[in-house]
Order: structure tokens, then sequence, then C-alpha cells
């Protein structure tokens, strides 16, 4: 088939109910195509009660995700996809399969601030494991699903921010190049260089929303309202930076995955809760 879009509203993999609410809401945002079909991966409404399995939050219930996406495309075969998160870890799925497909052809754009190759031993949200879990390694669980695991040289992180030290120590184990971009993100003629340079036909694009800083775009989880102090570095690109970043590359190659992630649109949520608090929306009399 064509192009296959997947809903995945997963928000186990970062403890925070509000991706359930952000999938969701990306699904009415991103244009509809009536050639393209779409499936929606079934994930439990949000909860604040999570059970913490061999030191990683609902383990059992990311893993569900994974297996899920993973069935789904072994069966419709798609030539490319597009994943609506929900948390960071909707790629691994997508990006495995693709892999699988294109092989060496296939370039990984990692739009992120953060590096996501953390280990159960330094983290507990699987989010920040998802990338490294597509490398064979992160979260050994998770990463067991992996049938084609990424090489560190098909990988280039556009955005990443200050790491913690273990982030440091996991990309030099993993042998992935990076380069911090605290001031500006790489130019589009500095990623189409590496796209020559390595040889690839395809890209696949991750794109973390968080990659934007909160002062430019408020949708985020380093935006959310009445929180000062957060554990990660925040997002330093504008949105007119993502948005040339996107629309040139889009232009010049073919982007065959796609996954958007971690949309928290808070003001949207809050009108969402008050609403659902009134008996004229609840009652047909």
């Amino acid at each position: 088939m064509g192009t296959l879009r997947l809903l995945i509203p997963d928000w186990q993999g970062g403890n925070k109910p509000a991706y359930y609410f952000g999938a969701k809401m990306l699904d009415t945002l991103v244009p509809k195509n009536t050639e393209q079909e779409q499936i929606e991966i079934a994930v439990k409404k949000p909860t604040i009660e999570v059970t913490r399995e061999n030191g990683v939050n609902s383990q059992s219930d990311v893993l569900a995700h994974v297996e899920q996406t993973a069935k789904v495309l072994a069966e419709k075969q798609p030539d490319k996809v597009i994943t609506l998160g929900g948390t960071c870890l909707v790629s691994q799925a997508p990006f495995d399969y693709l892999h699988g497909k294109y092989q060496e052809k296939l370039g990984v754009l990692w739009l992120d601030t953060h590096p996501d190759v953390s280990t159960p031993q330094d983290y507990f949200n699987e989010h920040a494991m998802v990338l490294g879990n597509l490398l064979h390694a992160g979260d050994k669980r998770l990463a067991a699903q992996v049938k084609h695991p990424l090489d560190p040289k098909n990988i280039l992180y556009v955005g990443l921010q200050k790491m913690n030290d273990y982030e440091y120590e996991r990309l030099d184990q993993l042998g992935i190049k990076y380069q911090e971009q605290p001031d500006k993100p790489l130019s589009v003629a500095d990623i189409q260089a590496w796209i020559k340079q390595n040889g690839f036909t395809k890209l696949a694009i991750h794109f973390d929303l968080d990659v934007l800083s909160p002062a430019d775009f408020h949708s985020l989880y380093f935006a959310e309202p009445g929180v000062k102090d957060f554990e990660a570095q925040a997002g330093k690109l504008s949105f007119a930076q993502v948005s040339e970043i996107l629309t040139e590359i889009s232009a010049n190659n073919e982007i065959v995955g796609f996954s958007i992630a971690e949309y928290l649109p808070w003001d949207a949520l809050r009108l969402h809760q008050l609403f659902s608090k009134l008996a004229i929306f609840k009652n047909n009399n």
C-alpha cells in the first residue's frame, strides 16, 4: 500500500495523561487525506495510577503498544508511515519497520532536544529510551522487539541541547556522533550534506515538539502552567527555524516516515476539563 497513518495516543511512555489528549488533538490538526488509511492503536484511557516494572513505568502497556503497531505494519506493508503520538515511543515500531524495508537507503532525522538513549538504570519513563531501543540498547524488553536495529551512522540529531552526564556516556557507548546546538540548529545545507554524504534516498523524521522553545511555542512539556522546575533542558528552536528545516527537507527528499510526538495543548485541555464538569454536556434532558 501507499501511506499508512497511525494514531498512537500513548501517554504511559511519559507518565503524563495529557499526552493522550495531545495525540487526539493532533488527529484534528494534521491535514486529512482520504487516500491514506488511518488506524488507531488501542491505548488505555488516562489514569494517574501507573505500575513500575523492571524500573520502567507501565512497561507492559508500552510494550503492548509497540507490539500492536508492529503487527499492523506487518499486515499492511505500507511504503510510507505517518505516526501521530503520544510520546516519543510511538516512533519505535514504524522506524524499525521502515529500516527493514529500505535498509541502508534510510536516514533518520531526530528533531529533539534530548537524545532518547536512556536505560532503566538511568530513568523510568520509556519515551526517553526509544532511540536506544532502536539501536538494540535502551530497555532490553522493548529493544528485543526491534527486528532491524539502526546503525548509529544513520542518525542525525537536529536541535540537540545540553544533556545529563549519563546521556553523554550512552552516546559514546553507542557510537552516535552528535553536535549540541545551543545557539542555532543544523542548517538545511548541513542536513543535505549529511544525506548526500551517506547516500540516503529515503528519510524518516522524528519530530518531538519539545525541540521548540517554550517561549515561542506553548503546547509543550516545558510550558506546563504552574510548573517552573524541570529535570531536563528545554528546547531552543523557534517555530520559524523548524518550519524552514521541515519544509526544505521535505521538498528535496523522499520522506517515508514522519512521526509527531509530545504535543501538549494545555489551554485546550483546560477547556476540555471545564466542559467535562458541566451538566449540559452530560444530560439529554
